[in-house]
């Protein structure tokens, strides 16, 4: 995976562990196939990661780019395709 991925899953860890991520975030074994659900992320807390990702590529991110079911690669794909300069 690319390197957005390390530092989207390098976010994760570090706001999971800062308590910024409302759930239960499992961040032990991350992978690209994983899904929010999978992960113990809860509906405030995709809006809390799609927040995080906004600051981190200083990007507009649709909150469409979030859904329950989908993996953390096809995010990071979404995000890197999608992602538009920021409002």
């Amino acid at each position: 995976m690319s390197n957005l991925f390390e530092d989207i899953v390098a976010r994760i860890r570090d706001d999971a562990a800062a308590g910024l991520l409302p759930g239960h975030l499992q961040t032990s074994a991350i992978e690209p196939g994983m899904t929010l659900a999978e992960l113990g992320v809860d509906s405030l807390g995709r809006m809390a990661l799609l927040t995080a990702l906004m600051d981190l590529t200083d990007q507009y991110i649709p909150d469409t780019a979030f859904s329950e079911g989908q993996t953390l690669g096809a995010i990071v794909e979404q995000v890197a395709t999608t992602a538009g300069p920021a409002a």
